[in-house]
């Protein structure tokens, strides 16, 4: 087994590092600006300050994923931080107010995230390196059929994880020094006690006698055991649990959304009219750089799919040049694709371009959060090539939503409907208010943008 209490004990020297530079930052700041005659001069408030800070730092830090360091890119972590910060510093001014302290100077409130951003980017890229060298990469076996073997290597083959080899259905075309054949799933036993892995990655369409194998063996031997889940293993997760006489049974089935709906829909519409108001200065100015760029018109309206295989007419910013799909036909956009102009890579990076979509929001044909709604030609071929795709239509689309959060702008569709299903098992009001904001997080990070 992988000896995980150094990375215990890193990243509790990181949490006690973050309180203290922190609080320092804003303690060094109120004296500096205020020359030593700081607002309060109380020894008592001084000190409840400090601990609601540690406090709202600790719950910030943890909700935008700061010390969920684990196989995350620095990227990854500068943009957790920055929100983090930004949240953090918001709140306290709501703090500083409700206890009395309104003479606060815009450079002290200007200031003092400024301070804290440096601060903590120094010291949170030591603690990174430090880890990164101290905790050794898991010894992995990965269990899956052959078809799908390269596509998890793939994603797993990142430096966290030392792969010993894979097991599959067939013996698979890899087969090579770094990442060696080891048998067939009736080879499983034998495979795990001879390798002694850390970690068993296995597929959720592997034969249910093999993954009741590897859930034996993780118990019995402590390994990690991550199963890439299917519909059945999402529809199954954390579900009721229940009993037909004194049989335990799993209440299967999607989110109780009696009534949910409907709340939903109430806040739906009125964060689409306060949004408009207040994003309507943004999209005038987004409007004019379209227009002053290229020939054509400035929003761009195309048919999607909604609830049930509902159409509708999505609207957003034209982010590509004039025709770009005329001789070409439907084109799923790449990430360096020479049809989208200068602004529209801009817009695109920044969301900008989906602002438009206010108005879908606010007519009804989608929602602030939910599986983002597909093309009619795209969605023909996936449901024919992709397992459980129409799933998906069983809920109203959204202009951001788990996959969108979760995932990054080359995530394969079958990765994005196993967040777009797990969705559908899990939602919730709270859940919604969750993407919502980790979706400002993800705006910061080029790979994540889509």
């Amino acid at each position: 087994m992988v000896n995980r209490k150094p990375k215990t004990i890193i990243n509790l020297l990181q949490m006690l590092g973050d309180f203290v530079l922190v609080n320092l930052a804003i303690v060094l700041l109120v004296k500096y600006i205020f020359n030593g005659n700081e607002p309060w001069q109380d020894l008592q408030a001084k000190l409840i300050f400090i601990l609601l800070t540690t406090v709202i730092a600790k719950i910030t830090f943890e909700f935008f994923g700061l010390y969920d360091n684990e196989e995350k890119t620095w990227t990854e972590q500068i943009a957790s931080l920055i929100v983090s910060l930004v949240f953090l510093n918001l709140l306290m001014v709501v703090v500083l107010y409700i206890m009395g302290i309104h003479d606060l100077s815009l450079k002290l409130l200007l200031l003092i995230p400024v301070v804290q951003f440096a601060t903590l980017f120094i010291w949170h890229w030591f603690i990174f390196e430090i880890e990164r060298r101290m905790t050794l990469p898991s010894r992995t076996i990965i269990i899956a059929p052959s078809t799908e073997i390269g596509e998890i290597i793939e994603k797993v083959d990142n430096g966290f994880d030392q792969i010993l080899g894979v097991v599959s259905d067939t013996q698979t075309q890899i087969n090579n020094d770094k990442y060696r054949w080891l048998g067939t799933y009736q080879d499983m036993m034998e495979v795990c006690s001879t390798y002694k892995p850390d970690k068993i990655i296995i597929s959720g369409n592997t034969p249910e006698e093999y993954k009741k194998i590897a859930v034996q063996k993780s118990i019995k031997f402590e390994v990690e055991v991550l199963v890439i889940p299917g519909l059945y293993e999402i529809m199954l997760s954390q579900n009721p649990i229940g009993q037909i006489k004194d049989t335990l049974v799993f209440r299967v089935g999607t989110a109780d959304n009696v009534g949910k709906e409907h709340i939903k829909r109430i806040i739906d519409l009125g964060l689409g009219l306060v949004g408009l108001i207040i994003f309507f200065p943004v999209m005038l100015i987004v409007a004019l750089l379209i227009k002053l760029e290229s020939p054509g018109p400035i929003i761009y309206s195309q048919e999607r799919i909604s609830l049930h295989g509902k159409r509708f007419m999505l609207l957003k910013f034209r982010t590509m040049v004039q025709g770009a799909e005329d001789k070409t036909g439907p084109v799923l956009a790449t990430e360096q694709d020479p049809r989208i102009t200068k602004v529209g890579r801009f817009l695109r990076a920044t969301r900008l371009d989906e602002l438009p979509q206010i108005f879908n929001i606010i007519k009804g044909d989608m929602s602030f959060v939910g599986p983002r709604p597909e093309r009619p030609f795209f969605v023909e071929q996936f449901e024919k090539t992709v397992p459980d795709y129409y799933f998906r239509h069983f809920i109203k689309p959204g202009l951001t939503g788990l996959a969108q959060i979760a995932g990054r702008y080359s995530t394969s569709v079958e990765d994005k409907i196993r967040y777009d299903l797990l969705y559908l098992q899990k939602f919730s009001l709270l859940l919604d208010l969750q993407i919502i904001l980790l979706t400002i997080k993800v705006i910061l990070m080029k790979d994540k943008a889509s």
